[in-house]
């Protein structure tokens, strides 16, 4: 993918990720009112705080391009579960939704090779770790520390 596409990408999930992470906290667009049972419970748990504190760090890391991988990990789960409550409690956002799921997917295709440890099968034939951290086989030793 064309280096100006995938900043194009990071950028536009970054400023709509960060206005979705504002306006949990100060209303600069209007949310339709009353609010669904499920986000109502959200807001009343106060949960809803937590999750746009993630959502504002995740964003914050895309703009600033440091650690797009782990901004991306911390945005799967909530892109994911706004998706599922727009795709299946309130589809009045549905094609929000999917945006920011075809952007988060995009980014993610572009560094898969930073989650590859994650999707990679175990070996069962692999030989274990040395203790302490070292690896006495390539000649490494342990940190005293």
């Amino acid at each position: 993918m064309p280096p100006r596409a995938v900043g194009a990408a990071r950028v536009a999930l970054g400023l709509i990720v960060l206005l979705g992470g504002i306006n949990g906290f100060v209303r600069l667009v209007p949310v339709p009112e009353p609010l669904h049972p499920f986000i109502q419970l959200l807001v009343d748990s106060g949960y809803i705080y937590a999750v746009k504190v993630v959502e504002i760090a995740a964003a914050v890391l895309l703009l600033l391009d440091r650690r797009r991988p782990l901004a991306l990990a911390l945005l799967w789960p909530v892109v994911v579960n706004i998706a599922l409550f727009h795709l299946l409690l309130d589809p009045r956002a549905g094609i929000n939704a999917v945006i920011l799921l075809g952007l988060l997917g995009t980014l993610t295709w572009h560094d898969r090779h930073a989650f590859a440890p994650l999707l990679a099968e175990g070996r069962s034939g692999s030989r274990a770790r040395a203790p302490m951290g070292g690896d006495a086989a390539r000649g490494e030793r342990a940190s005293p520390a």
